[in-house]
């Protein structure tokens, strides 16, 4: 359903659109034939301007060579490029540049030199400055009546700029070496005194020194900890030399004999091995040819015995150097134990209360001397940076003279005030009619809802059976009764209707309180249900109290058959919505078995029943309601929501299930929308005769053909 609907209300606006301006077609054109014509005589007369550009690289501030490039690695600073693009515009800049063009006499229209504020204020308007995003280049635009100026002032404001950023760094450089070396001749004479008087307190105090006579130095952690570190270095060369000679000394001559070649690569040892392996074996193939008194064998074996001898000689020496390695790495440890012990000894002594002025002079020595190694590297190194050429600013594009103005735009100015003068023109001829969205039309309900209209309340009707009501609008509701009808069709099922509407205050309970009686006129047994439990207001209309009703049925506490109560209008009857704080707590019962059971119930027991509902768009409760009773009609106030909030109500109606017969529009003023007289004028016709006289309005049974006729119409 929702497509075939958004087709004709997308054309049907649009159509409303072309009739509001076909009708005011004559404003549209002289509004818009004006301001062309006045855009075209004010660009005619306009002076000339025309614009250069030059673009600058503008970086932080660095040495052309980075000859500390350690020290002086920049950072990354995310206001940088918007202070300079700020520094460009300031007075700073734009001061000399109006002295050094002659700004002051040159933008005077009298040939008097101008205030330099004046003319500072005339050459910011003409300035414009542009960072490029993602980059460090920066735009200096200047617009001017003479093309040749404008480009001068262009480049000058960059040559200023890059001028000051060299200048500016130079003498705070200048200012803090100054700074600087004032503070290290003071620092010079304070590491002076710290000294003086440190060498004053050791003789004074006859502080222990460390060292032999030609190179003490006085004990410090630094020297226990060296020392320490060499004990324990010594220590465990001596372990390691223990250890190795006893596992030595537990070898058999064999073993002794593999494993000394395996520990130490000495030649010698290496070619007695090698030969005396050579001369067993050559004694032992000897022995396969000859007797043991054979005079080869018997030399062979002397030249064995001769070798192993000189081997036996050879690892006893290496035997005897690992025991004085041995000996001599014990005697390192009982050195250096010693001296650690002398060490801690005068430590101790030095830790005492006696030396405490010494060391804290000594302290003192070394802060003043770090103090003034850093003053004296930093001078330094500025002095080699200053010297350094650097190029914070780098032109990249010089302005050049324009050939062409930039304003004004003849073509864009006629486009402009053409645009503007048809957006006029329309706006001026819409403005009256479509400042109101709310539903002033029957062919806005059937264009934004789709729906048919069924009834239309005049806006001075009253509550029916009384006896000043006008037949007029009794008729309007027999109208509206007729329509229902219709709009069932032949569904005689259908006897439980929903009257819903948007929001609240646009008389749904007035309205069922006036179609009840429409309906009991006519014969059928009609009960009003208020099942808006929040602001139930129709039991006010009919006569009855609110004590007990609909939420004590929901709840269990009541029947169907208790909460039926009779009211002054004959054949109608009401379930209220009930009292008390019991109404809350049943809001969720609408949705429950209970209240089907009512609405079967009910609907067995009337010829018709209405339900009365909260707002759509308020609260969900409606549309639950709705869904449960399947037939629902949308009540919409004249001129007072806006329409869109009755489409949205009927979408709300149609996705939760329940099927709209059609709308009623209500308190209609008749005689300002002309589009609803005829429903009223011809029944007002109809009733008076040719001799004037009111006819009676009928009061019961079926309806009259001409009635049926009339109301029918939608």
């Amino acid at each position: 359903m929702e497509p075939t609907q958004a087709a004709p209300e997308a054309r049907l606006h649009f159509l409303d659109y072309w009739r509001v301006i076909r009708t005011r077609k004559a404003i549209v054109f002289a509004v818009f034939l004006l301001v062309v014509l006045v855009a075209s005589v004010v660009t005619y007369f306009q002076p000339k301007i025309y614009a250069s550009a030059t673009r600058i690289q503008v970086e932080q501030e660095h040495p052309s060579v980075d000859v500390f490039e350690r020290q002086q690695t920049p950072s990354y600073d995310p206001y940088f490029l918007q202070t300079q693009y700020e520094i460009i515009q300031s007075q700073k800049i734009l001061y000399p540049v109006i002295d050094r063009l002659g700004l002051q006499k040159y933008y005077s229209d009298n040939g008097q030199s101008l205030p330099l504020e004046a003319a500072l204020k005339r050459l910011k308007n003409n300035l414009g400055v542009r960072r490029y995003r993602d980059t460090s280049l920066i735009e200096i635009s200047v617009q001017d009546k003479d093309a040749t100026e404008a480009a001068e002032i262009a480049n000058t404001i960059a040559e200023v700029f890059e001028s000051d950023r060299l200048e500016v760094k130079r003498q705070q450089t200048a200012r803090g070496l100054d700074k600087l070396r004032d503070e290290i001749v003071q620092q010079q004479a304070r590491l002076q005194a710290a000294q003086q008087k440190v060498e004053e307190l050791r003789k004074q105090l006859d502080v222990p020194v460390f060292g032999n006579a030609a190179n003490e130095s006085t004990l410090t952690e630094e020297n226990i900890h060296q020392l320490e570190s060499r004990l324990i270095d010594a220590r465990v060369d001596a372990v390691t030399k223990e250890t190795r000679l006893k596992e030595l000394q537990k070898l058999s001559p064999k073993q002794l004999a593999n494993a000394v070649t395996t520990i130490i690569s000495d030649p010698s040892i290496q070619n007695l091995e090698a030969s005396l392996n050579d001369a067993e074996l050559k004694l032992e193939v000897l022995k396969q040819d000859y007797g043991p008194d054979h005079p080869s064998v018997r030399s062979a074996m002397a030249a064995r015995d001769k070798l192993q001898e000189q081997f036996d000689e050879r690892l006893e020496g290496v035997m005897h150097g690992f025991q004085v390695e041995y000996e001599m790495a014990e005697a390192q440890v009982d050195v250096l134990q010693k001296q650690m012990d002398d060490l801690k000894a005068a430590n101790l002594s030095l830790e005492s209360d006696k030396y405490l002025p010494f060391r804290n002079a000594e302290r003192e020595e070394e802060m003043e001397t770090q103090l003034y190694q850093t003053l004296k590297q930093r001078i330094q190194q500025t002095s080699i940076e200053m010297e350094v050429p650097r190029s914070p600013v780098e032109v990249v594009d010089r302005a050049q003279v324009s050939l062409a103005p930039v304003k004004p735009s003849i073509w864009l100015n006629i486009v402009l005030g053409a645009i503007a003068g048809l957006i006029m023109g329309v706006g001026l001829a819409f403005f009256i009619e479509f400042l109101d969205t709310s539903v002033k039309r029957m062919e806005d309900v059937e264009r934004y809802l789709g729906l048919p209209v069924l009834g239309v309340v005049a806006q001075s009707a009253g509550l029916l059976g009384q006896e000043d009501v006008s037949p007029a609008h009794i008729e309007a509701y027999r109208m509206l009764r007729t329509n229902i009808e219709f709009a069932k069709g032949n569904n005689n099922t259908i006897k439980s209707l929903c009257v819903l509407s948007a929001g609240p205050g646009e008389g749904k309970s007035f309205t069922i309180a006036n179609l009840a009686y429409t309906f009991a006129q006519h014969g059928s047994r009609v009960l009003v249900v208020d099942s808006d439990l929040r602001r139930p207001g129709v039991h006010k209309y009919l006569g009855v109290t609110n004590d007990t009703g609909l939420a004590e049925y929901l709840s269990g506490a009541k029947t169907v058959e208790q909460i039926i109560q009779p009211t002054r209008v004959p054949n109608v009857s009401i379930i209220t919505s009930g009292g008390g704080g019991m109404a809350k707590s049943a809001l969720p019962l609408l949705t429950s078995q209970r209240m089907e059971q009512l609405i079967h119930e009910v609907g067995a027991q009337f010829d018709f029943v209405l339900y009365d509902t909260p707002p759509v768009l308020g609260v969900s409760d409606a549309a639950v309601v709705a869904r449960e009773v399947g037939t629902s009609i949308l009540l919409i106030q004249h001129r007072r929501y806006p329409r869109a909030m009755s489409s949205r109500a009927r979408q709300v109606i149609e996705n939760s299930g329940g099927k709209l017969l059609g709308v009623v529009v209500n308190n209609v003023n008749v005689g300002q929308d002309e589009t609803y007289y005829y429903y009223h004028d011809s029944f007002e016709h109809y009733l008076h005769g040719q001799d004037g006289k009111a006819r009676p309005a009928a009061a019961g049974g079926k309806p009259k053909s001409d009635e049926i006729e009339l109301g029918g119409k939608y």
